[in-house]
């Protein structure tokens, strides 16, 4: 009796650059259960997926779709991608990209720190509340 044996699939990034290998290193949602660990694979950077200026935003729901990875996963990555110096911007209503000039760079730090004064607000009035909620 022959074995089946399943083709490897095959990925292609923006660059053109295109990945085959066992199922377990090039989609991650269709990794199987293994006691053995799969080879370690080449960091993905988030950066490498984004165009740049605003007009050439990606949604959250297309980079999922891009990475097969959860959007709390992605948004971590883009964390740690902008704590390392890469400058990843981003709109609400277009999504993630690159600054295509300091205009858009600047008008995002502005949203950010807007959103986190916000946020401290929020938390001091919370605090003013009393330890079990005033009420």
């Amino acid at each position: 009796m022959r074995e089946k044996r399943e083709a490897a699939p095959v990925l292609q990034h923006q660059d053109g650059k295109v990945e085959t290998g066992p199922v377990s290193q090039t989609a991650p949602h269709l990794r199987q259960q293994s006691t053995t660990r799969p080879p370690s694979r080449q960091a993905v950077h988030i950066a490498d997926f984004l165009n740049h200026g605003e007009d050439h935003a990606i949604p959250m729901c297309h980079l999922r779709e891009l990475l097969h990875l959860p959007a709390r996963t992605i948004r971590l990555m883009i964390r740690r991608e902008r704590l390392s110096g890469t400058p990843i911007l981003e709109d609400s209503r277009t999504g993630y990209y690159l600054p295509g000039n300091e205009h858009e760079r600047a008008r995002c730090v502005q949203r950010l720190k807007r959103r986190a004064a916000e946020i401290v607000r929020v938390a001091e009035a919370i605090d003013e509340t009393g330890k079990f909620g005033g009420v």
